[in-house]
């Protein structure tokens, strides 16, 4: 009898090709990676499904502008947000 439990596991094939890319360069097996994510599963009692976020190309590029119009001073700063809604409503008019 084997000291080890079979997990079948199914998985989008470019993640298994992405993940063993990583392993490999780490040099450790996809065996290992899953291994601990399964202790600290068990020890946690919990999961955590944390995509990083990355803004699409659109959003990328208009993050760009702004961060150029912030740095060349080029903003709005109020006092309190009664003056915010009301330069706001002035702007929709």
């Amino acid at each position: 009898m084997s000291d080890y439990a079979i997990i079948n596991l199914k998985t989008d094939p470019k993640l298994k090709k992405q993940a063993a890319a990583v392993a490999d360069k780490l040099g450790i097996s996809i065996s290992a990676v899953l291994n601990n994510e399964l202790r600290r599963f068990a020890a946690e009692q919990s999961v955590v499904f944390d995509v990083p976020e990355a803004p699409n190309v659109k959003t990328a590029k208009q993050l760009a502008e702004s961060k150029k119009m912030i740095d060349a001073g080029d903003y709005h700063k109020f006092k309190d947000n009664k003056k915010s809604l009301e330069f706001l409503a002035d702007e929709l008019k």
